[in-house]
């Protein structure tokens, strides 16, 4: 011990004298330059407690974004946090399809969000803690699966995985369970939805894309599937954000106003009949998009919404659409059979990497 102390004051002191640079390289391949005339003394201490010790960190495993540090709602990475039904942005107290805002009991369905909801008013990362958080796309947990070693443990007692990326650092996910009706079911299983659909099953067994775990089997690829029982349970969501060194870089989004403020949205008539003030079922309404921004947008969606309950239809759009600068694009949407009260249409679109919705008022 006596030698390594020796040899680190005889290495430092030639670095003085020769008034060099002290370059620290650390795993994740960064470096940190030191001019030696700028450094009183070198000492070495235990090593840096894991990044998951503090509540919301930010922690980079060495991927495509950041994760964050706790499940949203919660205070201490092993803590479960908020329970919420894909979509939903609020915890409630009893997880059914008839308690599911996107299902339709009469048509036994699930209602169109859209087949990504990172980002967007049905993401409850972004809701609960800002834009700058969402949830994970089936990319993004793939490749946490796949790039990162998954050790099961405890962590102050419970549960769950402890996560290292590839350059060191770790995140603990909790075996957190679901909420079915009002109960806490397989406490040591592990649910992880991300913001990615899936229509394998058809229209009326929409299922998202999640991790799912029984026990402590670490898992593969198989692991991230859609299991369309799950959608309206009540699950847990750890929530990702920018990496600002991943390729590319961050996207700088402080200008979009000046292409969504020219973005509008309209009811331009159509075949529709009213009774009492409701329009019935049915009925055929024409919708504009209009772009009258500088800049091309993507359309990926189209919903027909009631006012009155915030109740939205299907996607009516069945594949995105490019609308250049300066131009606009009509569509007919048909009320369903229970006709509606308060019609608004939402058109979603994408610009600049990111989703924005705009909507239009009935009028007419």
């Amino acid at each position: 011990m006596k030698k390594t102390i020796i040899s680190i004051v005889a290495v430092f002191t030639a670095i003085t004298m020769s008034a060099q640079t002290v370059n620290v390289h650390f795993k994740n391949g960064q470096t940190i330059r030191f001019n030696s005339s700028n450094v009183d003394h070198v000492d070495f201490s235990e090593k840096a407690p894991d990044p998951t010790v503090s509540a919301g960190a930010v922690v980079d495993l060495g991927l495509s974004v950041y994760w964050c540090s706790c499940n949203v709602g919660a205070e201490s990475p092993e803590e479960y946090g908020d329970y919420f039904a894909w979509g939903e942005t609020k915890p409630k107290s009893s997880y059914t399809k008839d308690t599911y805002s996107y299902y339709d009991s009469n048509t036994a369905q699930y209602m169109d969000i859209g087949d990504d909801i990172c980002g967007t008013e049905f993401d409850a990362a972004t809701v609960n803690l800002g834009s700058d958080w969402r949830m994970p796309t089936k990319t993004e947990m793939l490749e946490l699966v796949e790039k990162c070693s998954w050790e099961w443990t405890q962590l102050s007692g419970v549960n769950g995985f402890k996560v290292t990326g590839t350059n060191g650092n770790s995140i603990f996910l909790p075996a957190n369970g679901y909420i079915l009706n009002e109960t806490h079911k397989n406490p040591e299983w592990t649910f992880y939805p991300t913001g990615s659909i899936s229509m394998s099953l058809g229209a009326a067994y929409r299922s998202a894309e999640m991790l799912y775990l029984q026990g402590s089997s670490t898992p593969t690829t198989l692991n991230v599937n859609s299991y369309g029982s799950a959608i309206e349970y009540g699950v847990t969501i750890r929530p990702v954000t920018t990496n600002p060194n991943a390729e590319g870089g961050p996207v700088d989004h402080s200008q979009d106003y000046l292409v969504t403020d020219k973005i509008s949205a309209a009811f331009t008539g159509g075949a529709y009949t009213s009774v009492n003030g409701k329009i019935s079922g049915g009925s055929q309404l024409n919708v504009k998009f209009t772009n009258g921004s500088t800049e091309t947008v993507t359309l990926v969606g189209i919903q027909l919404v009631d006012g009155s309950t915030s109740e939205a239809g299907n996607n009516g759009l069945d594949s995105e659409v490019e609308v250049p600068a300066g131009e606009s694009k009509e569509y007919t949407v048909t009320v369903g059979w229970a006709g509606i009260t308060s019609p608004i249409i939402r058109f979603t679109y994408r610009f600049n990497k990111k989703k924005y919705t705009v909507e239009g008022t009935w009028d007419l």
